[in-house]
């Protein structure tokens, strides 16, 4: 029999860590795929087995996104804000990691909010935008909160911790995207 207590053990302590920081309906659903998981594996169904912890980590990676678009600002006076849940699913395209994106409609138009985190593109680029020398030669340097951001046509991007990459766009006006970053916790953001 395929019965082992350290995988067992090693399961249940990683569903029991995952569930503290999970919204109660997903860790439900997050510990019956374990369990379910654990039956499969007990009855030495190893591909069901392989399948549930699958799915079980693909909750996780819903549960951080969710998490992580927490993070995005609310919207400004007068502004309405819609969060794209399936931005965080196109970050498993592009490397892995946990993206989000909010879009604000109002006052002087649209601004497009993206933060994408632990991600192997943004490794590789937080080097550049470490670098002052670097960000000048990218475009004009913005300064919000202390964090430096490339302006390159009315697009302002910038890296918080050296792991998140942030993206503010839109055709709302320059002013309305810095008060946007503004309002942003950066301190958080690079925590998270």
């Amino acid at each position: 029999m395929l019965r082992s207590t350290k995988l067992r053990t090693t399961l249940i302590a990683a569903a029991a860590a995952s569930t503290l920081a999970a919204a109660p309906l997903t860790a439900d659903e997050f510990t019956e795929t374990l369990d379910a998981a654990l039956e499969a594996y007990e009855a030495e169904d190893i591909n069901a087995a392989a399948e549930e912890l699958a799915y079980a980590s693909s909750l996780l990676q819903t549960m951080k996104g969710e998490a992580f678009a927490e993070l995005l600002p609310d919207p400004l006076d007068g502004w309405s804000r819609e969060i794209d849940m399936d931005a965080n699913a196109a970050a498993g395209m592009f490397g892995g990691g946990v993206s989000a994106t909010g879009t604000y409609t109002g006052g002087s138009g649209e601004v497009r909010i993206q933060m994408m985190a632990d991600n192997p593109s943004v490794m590789t680029m937080a080097g550049m935008y470490a670098n002052p020398q670097m960000l000048a030669n990218m475009g004009e340097v913005v300064r919000v909160n202390r964090q430096s951001f490339v302006n390159q046509n009315g697009e302002l991007t910038g890296v918080v911790g050296g792991r998140v990459l942030i993206t503010v766009a839109g055709n709302a006006s320059l002013d309305d995207k810095k008060a946007y970053l503004e309002a942003m916790d950066f301190r958080a953001i690079a925590g998270r």
